[in-house]
C-alpha cells in the first residue's frame, strides 16, 4: 500500500494546511490502518510504501500494528478509543485512567534509552491487554502452525513529521519495531527547511530489524518525486525497487523501462531547465555553468540557453536511442536539483542535514536532546560521490555542489571526508557478495539494455568522519558507501551513464583530488 501524504495533492488548500501544518495525518492513519484490519487475510503479506508525510503515515500504521496488533471485530467498535491511546502512547502527561487499560504503565521520570525503553514496554503491556479482551490479534494459525502478523517491509521517502507545528498529532515511531522486517528510507542531503527536519529511524538493542538508510543529493522533492526534473527522483525510485525486489516485490519491466526513459527525454529536451528568480538574483545576478566539469560537459557557458518557464507537462521532448539522447541530457547523478519555491515553509528558519549526527528528539518539545539516535545504519549514495567528481551543480544550478551536508561542519570544520575502502562490516559485505538478481523474466520482450556492468571493486568508499571534531561520537565513526549491485538501479545506470561515462570517470578521477 503506498500513501501519497498530506500536502501532496494540486489543491491550493491542502498544500497550505497539509503541507505547512500536517492537518490531516491522523485521520490518514486511521484510514490506512482500518483498510488493513478489514481487508487482511490471514497469510498476506503487508508491505507500507510513502512519501515526506505519505512516509510518516506508513511508518505511524507499521508502528500501530507492532503496537496493537489487527483489531478483531470487537476491537473495531473500539477504534476511535484505542486509536486514541495509541495516539498518546507517549505522552508522559496524559492521565492513565484515560487509558482503557486502567493498569497501562505509567511514566515515572525516564529520561532518554530508559524513557524509549519505558515506551516499548508500555505498548507491550497495552498490546497484552487487547489480546486477553478479544480486541485484537497478532497471529494467525493455518495446517503448518501459528505465525505472526509482522510488516514484511516499510518504504519511505524521506519521513517528515508533524513538522514542530503544535498542535499536531503526537506518534512515537522514531524507534523501528522488532515486528517490521524491512525498513527502507531514502533520505535528502539538501533539503534546507527547518520544518522538514527528517525523521530518521533508530534500532534499539536486540532489534533484528533490516534498516537501511540512504542519503542521495537534492531536496525534499527532489528525492521523492514533485519536480519536473526527475533524474534524481529516479534513482531513488531504483533504489527503493531493489530494496523491495529482494522480499518478493515484482515491477512491471516496460513500466520501469518507460519511467526511466521518459526522465532520460526530459533531460535531453531540457538541459537547462527552469529556474525561479529569487530576491537575491537581483542583487546578484546568476551566472550560467555547464552542468558538470569541462571532460564531462564541453557546453561552454556563453552558449547555455536556459528555459523561460516550466516544462507545461505535454511531451513534445526528443526521441531516439540512449546516445542519441546523451548528446544534450545531464547523465547519471547529475540531474537539476531544485530549491523549494514555496517560501512561507522557510519561515521557521533553513538548517543543514548532517548524516550521522541525529539526535533523539524530546516527544513533548519537539526539541533535539543530547542523546543520540541509536543504529541508524545510515549510507551514502554512490550519486553523492559521482556528482562531486564531475562538478555538478548545486540547487537551482546555482554554482558547483560541494555536499555542504556532507563535508561541512555548522562551525565551519571538516565533517566527513571520503576515503578508499569499503565501510561495511563483514556480514554485510558477505550479503552483498552474495546477492543475485532475482530471475523474474525481467527483460521485457524487445529490450536490448542490459543492467550496467558495475566491476566488483567499484564502490569501495566511505565516509569518514574527521578526527577530535567536537560532534563527534563513536556511535557513527563511518558512512559506508551503498553498493550499486540491484538490477534497477544498474538498468538505470546502463540508461543514463552518458558520453563519457560518468561511473567510470567518477572511479577514476575521485573527488577532493584523491587517487
Amino acid at each position: 500500500m503506498y500513501h501519497p501524504g498530506v500536502g501532496s495533492s494540486d489543491s491550493v488548500v491542502d498544500k497550505f494546511t497539509g503541507g505547512l501544518f500536517g492537518v490531516g495525518l491522523d485521520q490518514a492513519i486511521r484510514e490506512v490502518y482500518n483498510f488493513i484490519c478489514t481487508n487482511y487475510v490471514d497469510g498476506d503479506d503487508i508491505i507500507l510504501i510513502g512519501f515526506s508525510r505519505g512516509a510518516f503515515t506508513a511508518r505511524s500504521v507499521a508502528d500501530m500494528i507492532a503496537t496493537v496488533g489487527l483489531l478483531t471485530p470487537s476491537g473495531l467498535d473500539h477504534f476511535y478509543a484505542i486509536f486514541e491511546d495509541y495516539e498518546n502512547m507517549g505522552d508522559s502527561d496524559r492521565d492513565p485512567s484515560l487509558f482503557l487499560d486502567p493498569k497501562v504503565l505509567p511514566y515515572n521520570g525516564e529520561k532518554g534509552a530508559a524513557r524509549a525503553n519505558w515506551e516499548m514496554d508500555r505498548k507491550s503491556q497495552y498490546e497484552r491487554w487487547l489480546s486477553k479482551n478479544g480486541l485484537t490479534r497478532h497471529t494467525y494459525e493455518d495446517a503448518n502452525g501459528v505465525h505472526e502478523i509482522n510488516i514484511k517491509a516499510v518504504g519511505v521517502w524521506d519521513t517528515v513529521g508533524a513538522l514542530g507545528i503544535p498542535p499536531a498529532p503526537v506518534f512515537s515511531n522514531t524507534q523501528v519495531s522488532d515486528r517490521v522486517e524491512n525498513a527502507f528510507h531514502a533520505l535528502s542531503l539538501d533539503e534546507p527547511r527547518f520544518a522538514f527536519r527528517p525523521a530518521l529511524w533508530e534500532k534499539l538493542e536486540g532489534n533484528k530489524t533490516n534498516l537501511r538508510q540512504v542519503w542521495f543529493p537534492g531536496n525534499h522533492a527532489g528525492v521523492g518525486g514533485g519536480w519536473h526534473e526527475q533524474q534524481i527522483a529516479s534513482i531513488t525510485l531504483a533504489w527503493m525497487c531493489d530494496q523491495l525486489s529482494s522480499v518478493g516485490v515484482e515491477f512491471n519491466p516496460g513500466r520501469m523501462s518507460d519511467i526511466f526513459t521518459e526522465g532520460l527525454r526530459f533531460s535531453a529536451g531540457h538541459p537547462f531547465s527552469y529556474v525561479p528568480s529569487s530576491w537575491s538574483s537581483w542583487l546578484r545576478p546568476r551566472q550560467q555553468l555547464p552542468w558538470a566539469n569541462p571532460k564531462i560537459c564541453p557546453v561552454k557557458a556563453s552558449s547555455i540557453h536556459r528555459d523561460e518557464a516550466e516544462c507545461d507537462g505535454k511531451d513534445r521532448h526528443p526521441a531516439g536511442g540512449a546516445e542519441e539522447l546523451w548528446k544534450t541530457a545531464r547523465p547519471w547523478g547529475l540531474g537539476q536539483i531544485r530549491y523549494p519555491t514555496s517560501r512561507l515553509q522557510t519561515w521557521s528558519g533553513t538548517t543543514i542535514r548532517h548524516p550521522g549526527t541525529f539526535m533523539r528528539t524530546d516527544p513533548e518539545t519537539n526539541q533535539d536532546t543530547d542523546q543520540p539516535l541509536l543504529n541508524t545504519n545510515e549510507r551514502i549514495h554512490s550519486s553523492v560521490r559521482v556528482r562531486l567528481a564531475c562538478q555538478g551543480l548545486a540547487m537551482d544550478d546555482d554554482g558547483v555542489w560541494d555536499c555542504k551536508a556532507l563535508a561541512t561542519a555548522d562551525d565551519g570544520s571538516g565533517l566527513w571526508k571520503l576515503e578508499r575502502g569499503s565501510g561495511l562490516n563483514a556480514s554485510e559485505a558477505d550479503s552483498v557478495k552474495d546477492g543475485k538478481t532475482r530471475k523474474l523474466d525481467l527483460d521485457a520482450e524487445g529490450d536490448v539494455l542490459k543492467p550496467y556492468p558495475v566491476q566488483k571493486e567499484d564502490s569501495q568508499w566511505k565516509w569518514v568522519l574527521a578526527s577530535k571534531h567536537p560532534n563527534a561520537f563513536p556511535l557513527a565513526g563511518v558512512l559506508p558507501e551503498e553498493p550499486l549491485t540491484g538490477y534497477w538501479e544498474r538498468k538505470l545506470l546502463a540508461l543514463t551513464a552518458g558520453n563519457p561515462d560518468v561511473w567510470r570517470w567518477a572511479e577514476e578521477n575521485p573527488p577532493f583530488g584523491l587517487i
